[in-house]
């Protein structure tokens, strides 16, 4: 009986001993499974994903026939490479009709050009002439004056001579009779008497051809309203051709601008890659007719390539935007590819079955991106990474 209570004792101490190392195994287990996974203790989380890039659809402008297609699936591109064109057949018609009125309107401008220019120069001859007209009127009517009242004044002064010498003929002639005077000097007094009427008539007939003169040289201002009048119309005439000139400018310049849009009509129908990248996805074949929003081709834009992944529930509070991480690919084992966090999902979601996670798994995940430095464009979409994220930035990558 003692040896069976001893054997007893000592199984329960191996009991105990067994237990207390599996449940210290147990601890351990947890522990490193949980620096392993998520390597929070390390300041580093290690996840799982695909590289994968932003891609670009390129679609027709127009609508036509496919006649030039440069690429196919997986073909490498440039920014501005070719990638196709569509016939443009009836874009060269318009184009060719645009020429043909963009000469039809500079023509039609040129000779309105050359009118107003015409008719600028006339118009200043106009101008010039009406000027001469004016002096010379002015001249001529000033002289008549002049010679009007010269006229005048000589017809006064003969008058008042005339009046002096009448007086002295009727007072000889009453004289004469008394013969108090010797015939010699009535004589002489009539004479002069007549002499004086003479020159009244004379002075009188003057004065006549001075004023018709005037009247005459007046007649010139009807000669200068004649002028004015021309200057006028020929003044209208010019604004008209001006009219006309601003009208054929602007037929030119929408002639210009239609011939514009239907050039960039004809760019449209070439289409050019916008990024360096490879073509993912050709969904039209050559010679195959399209309309405008018809998509051509996929292509993934190498120079934006990033890694989506997802982060637990429990880790997402210690990523934040521009943690820096590590990618690493199987194609190129002994190196890794810089990268930072470029997004994080502001929403939870279930964990997505093609997601490749650890063991543990969550059922709770929020979804992130991480932007990869590829300067030397090796890496390619679709290939399977992992990713060490530092979210604790006093930690080092060892």
């Amino acid at each position: 009986m003692p040896e069976n209570g001893g054997n007893k004792v000592r199984l329960r101490k191996y009991l105990f001993f067994v237990i207390i190392f599996f449940f210290i195994c147990g601890l351990a287990t947890v522990y490193y499974s949980t620096v392993d996974k998520g390597g929070v203790g390390k300041g580093i989380l290690r996840l799982h994903g695909w590289v994968e890039g932003t891609e670009v659809s390129l679609s027709a402008k127009l609508k036509g026939q496919v006649i030039k297609l440069t690429v196919e699936e997986s073909s490498e591109v440039k920014r501005g490479d070719l990638i196709a064109r569509i016939e443009s057949k009836q874009i060269e018609s318009q184009i060719a009709n645009a020429e043909a009125r963009i000469s039809e309107a500079r023509a039609v401008l040129t000779r309105s050009l050359n009118r107003v220019e015409i008719l600028k120069s006339k118009l200043r001859g106009a101008n010039i002439d009406l000027e001469l007209i004016k002096k010379r009127s002015e001249a001529k009517i000033h002289q008549s004056e002049a010679n009007l009242a010269s006229a005048r004044a000589v017809l006064r002064q003969t008058e008042t001579n005339l009046v002096k010498i009448k007086k002295d003929y009727f007072r000889f002639s009453s004289l004469i009779k008394k013969k108090s005077i010797a015939q010699r000097e009535m004589d002489s007094i009539e004479e002069a008497y007549n002499v004086a009427k003479a020159e009244i008539d004379k002075g009188n007939s003057g004065v006549l051809r001075a004023e018709a003169s005037l009247g005459l040289a007046r007649t010139s201002l009807v000669e200068i309203r004649l002028r004015k009048n021309d200057v006028f119309t020929l003044e209208k005439e010019l604004i008209a051709a001006k009219t006309d000139e601003n009208i054929a400018k602007a037929v030119v310049n929408s002639s210009l601008a239609l011939k514009k849009e239907i050039e960039a009509n004809m760019n449209d129908t070439f289409i050019y890659s916008p990024v360096r990248g490879t073509v993912t996805d050709k969904v039209i074949e050559l010679g195959e007719n399209v309309v405008q929003g018809t998509p051509l081709v996929v292509i993934i834009d190498m120079s934006q390539l990033y890694v989506k992944t997802y982060v637990e529930q429990k880790y997402i509070g210690k990523v934040k935007l521009n943690d820096p991480c590590r990618i690493y690919v199987d194609s190129f084992p002994d190196r890794h590819f810089e990268g930072r966090v470029i997004l994080v999902a502001s929403k939870a979601e279930f964990t997505p079955r093609d997601v490749q996670m650890d063991e543990y798994r969550s059922s709770i995940v929020y979804k992130i991106k991480v932007g990869i430095d590829n300067p030397e464009g090796i890496l390619k979409p679709g290939m399977p990474a992992d990713v060490n994220l530092k979210w604790d930035q006093d930690q080092s990558w060892k």
